[in-house]
């Protein structure tokens, strides 16, 4: 069968252009926050007062580079108050004898006097294992220029390899403990302050590596970048990607290899977000913060958190040192997906932004453009035309042995800053010609989506969380936020499948108003209350695949497969690949086994083309 509109052959790359847009090999920059949002809030601790400030994770990035720079100008006198405090405190850095394997390291006043890996000393100072309360970057380069940061209060131990530290609003305590080649740390955090610790963060140590380490967050990011795994320098990961390991989204670890070693940063409770966000010595490379954030602790109230780092050779796997704690993520969040079905999508798009045509002010792409829905008879034209698309759609999706299709754009598209729309139930306002009947009982969208059903497939639409206002008669979408998404889902969803009985949802712009991938829980809350769908979000975190199969590009960022990190913690889990133009042939073998591992392969269904034929010979040879 051939194209019946070749002139429009540019635009369907532009329609899969404008469906997710090409971020290039290092992917789009993304605020990341714990709470969903671009700002988080960090502990300020000042000589009489304690506040919360607001932090945002670019700003942050760009101020520690001026932190940095203080630094250098400053390194004499930093220099020269390290090593007077290194003689007050008389613990100056050491190394473990070299015959000295395993973990070891011992606990002084105010955390860890020294920590080594197989002789290697970790520390480049002994200040290097102090614990204490995360500064915001500005304060810390004034406590560090001008010399005046308040010391905690460190009390008598009541155990051994215990440390407790007494500040204005409460104290922290931390019982460090060795398991093997892993270190334990129980920490107590009590607020004795009239202010609630929405979040507070502490530095747990600094360590400084013999090579500048590769590693990360078992994250993909939200365009599934990462999805081979932590694979880059830990100073330089992709800026889609976070560097924290917030529970909420992503199991929390963060792996570090080191060349001679390998460690994994890890909450073994679930309890708090760890992160390693950046190096504080650029040139080199090789030192970096461990940072834990805590949350919701009230006044008045105690709560202890349990953070280890487990270390192991260079050829230890994630798995192999984090098994528990990648099980106790799965159980606390289950993969609950029930669809057995895994053969290919098709994606049919009705309308262009390439078609400018006056009577056919919804720019339908149907003969060629050529629409007037400005007549009944020009309305009963399209109504044809819709059908025979419906007819020749059938016949390619039945040749690829397709599971069914998804129309994004029901709706049209004549608001193009507002497209895809996303809510099928504005499809009578934004086009009324769909509900044209003729002298027929079915409207021509009722009859287009009837015509999919009768052949055996499964029919689906693109949705989106957001909520369309009409503004003097134009359509204007709204921010979405993690506290309503769920809800403009459900409904929009409901209608889909109660009108046209859908099954296969594609969500677009699965972003809040923060530019952040949404809460996880919108979309468990969604497939709670409809289990007998496929929901296909745009954007990811890890937590995204326990209830949906999000879709990755590997037409413009050459995804290949469902992130190895989440497979990890969910064996079964499975992505919806883009791939209108089928595969290259160096990422044949991948794309095969993608399939054969569950993964599903979306293409252009709406005529044929050399994408088809590919996809085609792709699965079958899956099945061999």
């Amino acid at each position: 069968m051939e194209m019946p509109f070749h002139r429009f052959a540019g635009e369907i790359r532009n329609q899969n252009s404008r469906l997710r847009p090409n971020y290039g090999a290092t992917g789009g920059s993304q605020a990341v926050s714990g709470d969903g949002g671009t700002s988080d809030l960090y502990l300020v601790c000042s000589d009489s007062s304690l506040s919360v400030m607001p932090f945002d994770a670019l700003k942050f990035f760009l101020l520690d580079l001026f932190v940095l720079l203080a630094l250098a100008i400053f390194t004499p006198t930093c220099t020269a108050n390290a090593q007077s405090q290194s003689d007050r405190d008389k613990t100056p850095p050491r190394q473990s004898p070299a015959a000295k394997r395993g973990l070891d390291f011992s606990v002084g006043p105010r955390g860890l006097d020294s920590l080594s890996y197989n002789g290697q000393s970790l520390f480049h100072f002994s200040q290097n294992g102090q614990l204490q309360p995360r500064k915001s970057v500005f304060r810390a380069a004034l406590d560090m220029l001008l010399s005046r940061s308040p010391s905690p209060v460190a009390t008598a131990k009541k155990q051994a390899d215990t440390i407790d530290l007494g500040y204005p609003w409460g104290r922290i305590s931390c019982a460090y403990a060795k398991q093997g080649d892993k270190i334990t740390m129980r920490i107590e955090i009590s607020n004795s302050s009239a202010e609630p610790l929405n979040e507070f963060s502490l530095r747990l140590m600094e360590l400084n590596f013999p090579s500048v380490p590769r590693g990360g967050t078992l994250e993909a990011g939200m365009f599934g970048f990462g999805f081979k795994g932590p694979e880059w320098p830990l100073y330089r990961y992709p800026p889609s990607i976070p560097s924290v390991a917030d529970p909420q989204f992503v199991v929390p670890i963060v792996r570090v290899d080191y060349g001679t070693a390998a460690l994994n940063f890890c909450s073994d409770d679930l309890e708090c977000s760890v992160d390693v966000p950046y190096s504080t010595n650029l040139l080199a490379g090789t030192s970096y913060p461990f940072i834990v954030t805590c949350r919701d602790i009230k006044p008045g109230i105690s709560k202890a958190f349990n953070i280890s780092l487990r270390f192991g050779p260079a050829s230890a796997r994630v798995q192999d040192l984090s098994a528990d704690v990648l099980e106790r993520y799965a159980k606390k969040y289950p993969f609950q997906i029930d669809w057995k079905d895994r053969r290919p999508i098709g994606a049919i798009f009705l309308a262009s932004s390439g078609i400018n045509v006056v009577t056919n002010p919804r720019r339908w792409v149907l003969n060629e453009g050529k629409i007037d829905i400005t007549t009944d008879e020009g309305k009963a034209a399209f109504r044809e035309a819709l059908l025979k698309l419906a007819d020749n759609s059938i016949t390619v999706l039945k040749d690829v042995n397709a599971q069914g299709m998804i129309t994004w754009d029901p709706e049209g598209q004549e608001f193009l800053g507002s497209c895809y729309y996303g809510d099928p139930r504005l499809t009578p306002t934004l086009a009324p010609e769909t509900d044209f009947k003729a002298d027929r009982g079915m409207s021509a969208i009722d009859e287009y989506f009837d015509k999919f059903r009768r052949a055996g497939l499964k029919v689906g639409v693109c949705l989106r969380p957001q909520q369309i206002t009409m503004m003097d008669g134009k359509p204007v979408q709204g921010a979405a936020n993690n506290q309503q998404a769920a809800q403009v889902l459900k409904d929009k969803l409901a209608y889909a499948k109660k009108r046209w009985s859908c099954t296969l949802f594609y969500i677009d712009s699965t972003v809040a108003v923060t530019a952040n991938s949404l809460d996880p829980d919108v979309f468990k809350a969604v497939a709670d209350a409809y289990p007998d769908v496929l929901l296909i979000p745009e954007n990811e975190s890890m937590r995204y695949f326990a209830y949906s199969a999000p879709l990755n590009s590997y037409v413009h960022h050459k995804v290949t497969s469902t992130p190895a990190g989440t497979r990890m913690v969910y064996p079964r889990a499975f992505s919806v690949l883009m791939a209108p133009d089928g595969d290259r042939p160096e990422d044949h073998d991948a794309l095969v086994t993608a399939v054969r591992h569950g993964d599903i392969l979306l293409f252009n269904g709406w005529y044929n083309n050399e994408g088809v034929a590919k996809i085609k010979k792709l699965y079958e040879n899956a099945r061999r």
